[in-house]
């Protein structure tokens, strides 16, 4: 008899164990990443904002008391998304992705996630094929490429061309594009724009992101002359192209990147002074926090404070977005589905309704029902000066007027912005 006690008794121990570790169970979060590779720069760049959001989640006391655990996988390409997707849900559990910067990877990690009914956050990559699969498990923070490339194309013909004395109709604007289904939609919206615009196209050429050499590119565009250069690269290939560039004195009168390699520090501290008067349309960390709601301009001060002390380095882009998307999925999104039960957290993706200026990154957020866009994303417009890169557009995110054009010739640029 007092065997079977304590078995019995044992057995109401173990129960009321696994009670509390049930009530106190970690909420597990998937992270969709390149971490090495060719795109590992910006990948990583994500991934620290992934980690400060989650760690200020935390400090607050998590979600309903549970802590947050990020379970991160490395996918260096698309080749290895789906399986990677596969793996987080059916070995860990996880009900909830977060990815993946890269279009390609994004693609295929998302088509997972809705094949198994799982949420899929995609905080940066920009495809627009990617919204189009009518899938109602994702939700995309930020804008599509195709609006991205109109909007460099839209700040070229509304500003640069004007302000250089170039008429539409005489201007030569080549567009210059990796080849994934990101460059080729920056690509495609920018040549639309173009062409309703009445502007000549000169030279319309793509290539792969893993190329060690673009010098044949460039001395294509020296052949063809353009006034502007619309440009979609990732980190390694844009450096090499500017790189390329300066050894072969290709000089034009205003570049303009779309993200990618053109907004983000690395940039900067690869090409020095000659990154000065380059511009670029794409997401900013670098603006003018008085456009934000007071809520956004405090938790907008305390990321870049608390990023620069956990990493020790200035934020990029990219990392903003990862903090931005991480950050409202854990901190609104989550706690008011009380959990990550698919269907609540897509009911409260849906409900969210919070204006412009009320990220850190200035956007807005609503979902589209239909596409999971969401609809109060926008590119800004910064001009790198004094290696870094300011926010020159929208006007009320701007933090100078003092804009160089056009560019100056390779050598020259320390005084771009002054």
């Amino acid at each position: 008899m007092k065997k079977v006690r304590k078995l019995l008794l044992n057995a109401v121990c173990a129960g009321l164990l696994a009670a509390g570790a049930s009530a106190h169970a970690d909420i597990k979060v998937g992270v969709v990443l390149p971490l090495t590779g060719p795109l590992a720069s910006l990948g990583n760049d994500v991934n620290r904002g992934f980690e400060l959001a989650r760690d200020l989640v935390n400090e607050k006391g998590g979600v309903a008391g549970e802590k947050i655990v990020l379970v991160t996988t490395d996918v260096p390409g698309s080749n290895e998304a789906a399986s990677q997707a596969m793996r987080l849900i059916n070995r860990d559990g996880v009900k909830v992705l977060v990815g993946s910067y890269a279009s390609s990877i994004s693609f295929a990690a998302s088509q997972v996630a809705e094949r198994n009914g799982v949420i899929y956050v995609e905080q940066g990559a920009v495809a627009d094929d990617i919204t189009r699969r009518g899938f109602k498990n994702l939700f995309r923070f930020i804008y599509p490429a195709s609006e991205l490339g109109k909007g460099s194309a839209q700040y070229a013909t509304d500003v640069i061309l004007p302000k250089l004395g170039v008429p539409l109709d005489k201007a030569r604007v080549a567009i210059l594009n990796e080849d994934s289904s990101y460059g080729a939609a920056v690509a495609d919206g920018a040549r639309k724009w173009l062409k309703e615009k009445g502007v000549q196209i000169v030279d319309e050429s793509s290539y792969s992101y893993k190329t060690t050499d673009l010098s044949s590119l460039v001395q294509r565009l020296k052949s063809s002359n353009p006034d502007v250069i619309v440009a979609c690269s990732y980190t390694p290939d844009g450096i090499l192209f500017w790189r390329q560039a300066r050894e072969a004195n290709l000089n034009v009168k205003a570049l303009i990147g779309n993200g990618g390699a053109h907004n983000i520090p690395d940039f900067a501290e690869a090409l020095g002074d000659d990154v000065n008067g380059v511009f670029n349309a794409g997401t900013s960390a670098y603006f003018n926090d008085s456009g934000l709601t007071p809520e956004a301009a405090a938790l907008f001060k305390m990321f870049h404070e608390r990023y620069e002390q956990k990493f020790g380095r200035k934020p990029s882009a990219h990392s903003a977005m990862g903090f931005n998307a991480m950050w409202v999925l854990l901190s609104e999104v989550l706690p008011a589905a009380g959990g990550v039960d698919p269907d609540k957290v897509r009911q409260a993706f849906l409900a969210l309704d919070k204006p412009v200026g009320s990220t850190i990154v200035g956007w807005g957020v609503k979902f589209d029902p239909k596409t999971g866009e969401n609809t109060r994303a926008f590119p800004m417009v910064d001009q790198w000066q004094g290696r870094q890169i300011r926010t020159i557009w929208p006007t009320e995110f701007g933090v100078t007027d003092r804009i160089t054009y056009p560019l100056p010739a390779w050598g020259q640029r320390q005084n771009v912005g002054q």
